[in-house]
């Protein structure tokens, strides 16, 4: 019971620092810069959707319920093969889309072999991906806003 609550808190403690990561940046002169305002975002069907399994891929690993793990991790890479996913062509964005695709089999892999250990590591791994791909669109967003 021990270890399982210890492993719930590294995940939610792991999954939080990427989302805080960068508030303490500085600034051309050396100050430390705000948080930009919150902006809205609009989330389109297929985001939901993916959010909605990461959402279940979780509250699994925290039950240990491996059939609903392993549903949601294939029902996840199946998502990303869809052609709404792919909403740019480059070789950067088709890597971030291989590399969310290998953590969602190593997701499935584990719960399939019943190591919920390497399943949450999975986990982990693939909100990264999350994180490091929202983070290029972003970045490609502003880079094409200030080409107009």
């Amino acid at each position: 019971m021990l270890l399982r609550l210890t492993l719930i808190g590294c995940i939610f403690s792991s999954a939080c620092s990427f989302f805080v990561c960068g508030v303490a940046t500085a600034q051309e002169d050396g100050s430390p810069s705000r948080p930009s305002p919150p902006r809205a975002v609009a989330v389109t069907p297929l985001m939901r959707m993916k959010l909605e399994r990461a959402k279940n891929i979780l509250e699994a690993l925290t039950i240990e319920d491996l059939d609903k793990l392993a549903r949601n991790a294939r029902s996840l890479k199946l998502l990303s093969l869809e052609s709404g996913w792919n909403v740019i062509q480059s070789e950067e964005y088709m890597m971030h889309s291989r590399d969310f695709q290998r953590a969602a089999d190593m997701i499935t892999e584990a719960a399939e072999e019943k190591d919920v250990h390497r399943a949450a590591l999975g986990y982990v791994s693939l909100t990264v991906r999350c994180v490091e791909c929202h983070s290029y669109m972003r970045k490609r967003q502003t880079e094409i806003s200030r080409r107009d």
